[in-house]
């Protein structure tokens, strides 16, 4: 049984240009995002997977600063990029992390392997830590299925909801996870200004370089600053816009 974190990151985003490199403290976004992921215990390996647009080549870059493998793909369809990339290494399961998220909890991420093997899922996630700081477990076999019966594989961007949407075809497992973690109203994901800006003041305030925060010091200051949530308390949720318009129930061929 092997495991692959997947990092899906690209270059191209419309609401925080470039966000992937944007500077936090010391390092770029992207680099929290690999630091904070290389130190899972459960996974096997560590990839980035971007596209072969050449507007995510600096990406490339990074990886190679990092000694993590990379992986150019598909620009849109997602979903083959993580095929392809997890082939590459021959991996059976995959955690998918995305590039917007310098929060992202590894301490979770072990729990969800662990859970996720266990219970022999096609699928494991959590609904119930804050947004920004979860990874989805998927397994190899349970993708390509999804992806063969996808109708159109370009929104496959959403890839969260191909999976809890459709239960009758995939076991789907929710992580039991401790009452500290329970925080699903705090922001933590980086996709506008007023993100990057509470994101910034939480790594001001407790990032030490060359160590990980944990979140469960990133709860605790925002559970005793309740303030610094109204930095970014008005942003909509944008994995909720336009699903309905995305035809997201597979269907049997």
């Amino acid at each position: 049984m092997k495991v692959a974190i997947l990092i899906a990151v690209r270059m191209k985003s419309t609401r925080l240009p470039k966000k992937a490199i944007v500077k936090i403290e010391d390092q770029t976004l992207i680099e929290h995002i690999i630091d904070r992921v290389k130190i899972c215990k459960n996974a096997d390996i560590v990839i980035l997977c971007t596209s072969t647009n050449k507007e995510d080549e600096i990406l490339i870059e990074i990886a190679k600063k990092k000694k993590i493998l990379y992986f150019l793909g598909s620009e849109n369809d997602v979903m083959q990029r993580f095929l392809d990339a997890a082939n590459m290494v021959k991996a059976n399961i995959i955690v998918r992390v995305t590039g917007d998220n310098p929060l992202t909890s590894p301490y979770f991420i072990d729990k969800a392997i662990l859970h996720h093997i266990k219970t022999k899922a096609d699928y494991t996630y959590s609904k119930e830590l804050p947004q920004g700081t979860k990874g989805e477990v998927i397994s190899i076999s349970a993708l390509k299925k999804a992806h063969d019966l996808a109708e159109d594989p370009n929104y496959s961007e959403y890839m969260t909801w191909y999976f809890i949407y459709n239960p009758h075809i995939f076991k789907i497992e929710e992580v039991p996870v401790e009452e500290w973690m329970k925080r699903p109203n705090y922001r933590l994901t980086v996709d506008y200004p007023e993100d990057l800006k509470l994101i910034r003041e939480i790594y001001r305030r407790l990032y030490i370089p060359g160590k990980i925060i944990h979140l469960k010091e990133v709860i605790k200051l925002l559970d005793n600053n309740p303030e610094l949530l109204k930095i970014n308390t008005n942003i909509k949720n944008k994995k909720t816009v336009g699903v309905k318009d995305i035809n997201v129930e597979l269907k049997d061929k």
